[in-house]
């Protein structure tokens, strides 16, 4: 009997992304059931998956601690959420693993009254041989039904357990899938998924982010000042924003898939930090005031200004994580802002954020393996486009290459390999190189050829990456003619031009 997970499900009861399992279903080492896995078949696959109890009770904990309500948490009587939340974790994991055993029990009973049929005919005699071959048959049997059991009954539990933590929202018409955790809405659970979900005030005014409930149940978690029309509600129209899931839900919901198709925003915001990284490069933290949050996509700018100087720089923030705005800032003669931030710009002083611009963006589609190549502080936007595809996991493999000008190591080497050590998919390199580099002379496009082969070279077939290049114009136009040229479509080639 199948027992069949969506994909999402999937690739956190392995440990890999979903980008992975959907390469191993193209190339035919995993089979579908209407876009589903089989449980049996995962474990094919991954036979060496390490499900340990422990590691899944400890994460329970904190998940359910999320979870628990305010008021059942005071009232007398009831155990804490720690103790409450590993007595679930325990009860689940056994309750799936006595559902699994049942359900290979009730296929095992099924095939012995088949036995026995065969045995019952009119026309069959029953010898000592039969017996001992029924005999045999149970045998072999049972010992492969528990072999079966300990090994994909184990995947069975956690996939339950999995269930009673977290609940997996199925996005229609666009077939996209995140997790909810605890009482997190829709919306920020979509949005922290990297998810382009449509919505305009996140606190229940607005009625922007309203969809359907096609099944599963929903539980309002914020009361909203909106109100739907009785039409809707019979409908099953809810707002993303006000309601978690209770269990796996379907909804309709609208997305945005292009960048044009945002509006321009203008928002307050106050500076939550400013790290200076070098002598002349800043990195600035705002916080959007009022909850107010920046729609955009990874890869886009928004213009900053503060007492009548602004300037226009690459967010370098996921969107992911609308709550916080990060920019890389130089300090430049010709840039006012720049100067004023370097000079001593204070905590929570007010700036207006406008924005966002731009389309350099990761193409949602696409399911090639990405290379990212940034120039000093051109990794602002490449950073927030790491951090997209990462929140997505739509990737099959993401490699970064970092060419700096300052310095042994770049300014934010630190977290790169911080994502190198994190995550298998993830592959990261730097080359220092001297300024002259983004000049335009013969010196400098030999230098630049040098960064480009060691990019290429440790790639087979570069013909088969998505590119995404933050530059100056003279190091876009010569990554253009080597690139082109190694077979790489131009459909495969977003560029970013960028002062460094």
């Amino acid at each position: 009997m199948a027992r069949f997970i969506t994909l999402s499900r999937a690739a956190r009861l392995v440990g890999v992304n979903r980008a992975t399992l959907q390469k191993q279903i193209r190339a035919g080492d995993l089979s579908t059931f209407e876009g589903e896995l089989d449980l049996s078949e995962l474990l094919r696959v991954y036979p060496q998956t390490k499900l340990e109890d422990s590691a899944m009770i400890e994460r329970a904990d904190r998940l359910i601690e999320r979870a628990l309500n305010r008021v059942v948490r005071d009232q007398e009587g009831l155990p804490d959420a720690e103790v409450l939340a590993t007595r679930i974790a325990a009860m689940s994991h056994e309750l799936g693993t006595a559902n699994y055993r049942m359900r290979r029990y009730d296929l095992f009973m099924q095939q012995l009254q088949d036995y026995l049929r065969k045995l019952a005919e009119p026309d069959v005699t029953l010898a000592h041989t039969d017996i001992n071959a029924l005999r045999t048959w149970l045998d072999e049997s049972l010992q492969q039904l528990h072999s079966r059991i300990d090994d994909e009954g184990e995947l069975y539990a956690t996939d339950m357990l999995l269930r009673v933590m977290a609940a997996q929202v199925h996005l229609e018409p666009s077939g996209h899938e995140f997790i909810v955790h605890g009482n997190d809405s829709l919306l920020d659970s979509g949005l922290r998924a990297g998810l382009a979900l449509d919505y305009g005030c996140a606190d229940g005014s607005c009625g922007r982010c309203v969809a359907k409930l096609r099944s599963g149940t929903l539980k309002l978690v914020r009361k909203p000042r909106f109100r739907l029309s009785e039409t809707d509600r019979a409908q099953g129209m809810n707002l993303m924003c006000c309601n978690t899931a209770v269990t796996d839900v379907v909804i309709e919901a609208v997305e945005t898939p292009l960048p044009e198709q945002i509006e321009l925003q203008q928002l307050q915001a106050r500076v939550g930090s400013v790290e200076r990284v070098e002598d002349d490069i800043a990195i600035l933290s705002l916080r959007p005031a009022d909850g107010a949050r920046l729609r955009f996509f990874a890869g886009q700018s928004a213009r900053l200004s503060s007492e009548g100087l602004s300037a226009e720089y690459a967010i370098a923030s996921c969107p992911c994580d609308e709550h916080q705005l990060e920019f890389h800032v130089r300090d430049r003669d010709s840039d006012g802002f720049a100067k004023k931030l370097f000079s001593g710009m204070g905590l929570n002083q007010q700036v207006q954020v406008e924005g966002p611009r731009g389309d350099f963006v990761l193409d949602l589609d696409s399911l090639h393996p990405a290379i990212f190549l940034a120039w000093d502080t051109s990794f602002a936007p490449i950073k927030s486009l790491v951090e997209h595809a990462m929140a997505l996991e739509s990737a099959e493999s993401l490699h970064l290459f970092w060419a700096h000008t300052q310095g042994e190591l770049p300014y934010m080497h630190n977290r790169c390999r911080a994502w190198a050590d994190a995550l298998e998919i993830f592959h990261y390199a730097h080359m220092r190189v001297e300024p002259h580099v983004y000049s335009n002379d013969s010196d400098a496009r030999e230098t630049l050829a040098t960064v480009l082969a060691a990019v290429a070279e440790p790639h087979f077939d570069v013909a088969a990456f998505d590119f995404y290049i933050a530059a100056p114009r003279n190091i876009l136009d010569q990554c253009e003619r080597y690139f082109t040229a190694r077979g790489v479509p131009m459909a495969q080639l977003r560029m970013l031009e960028m002062a460094v």
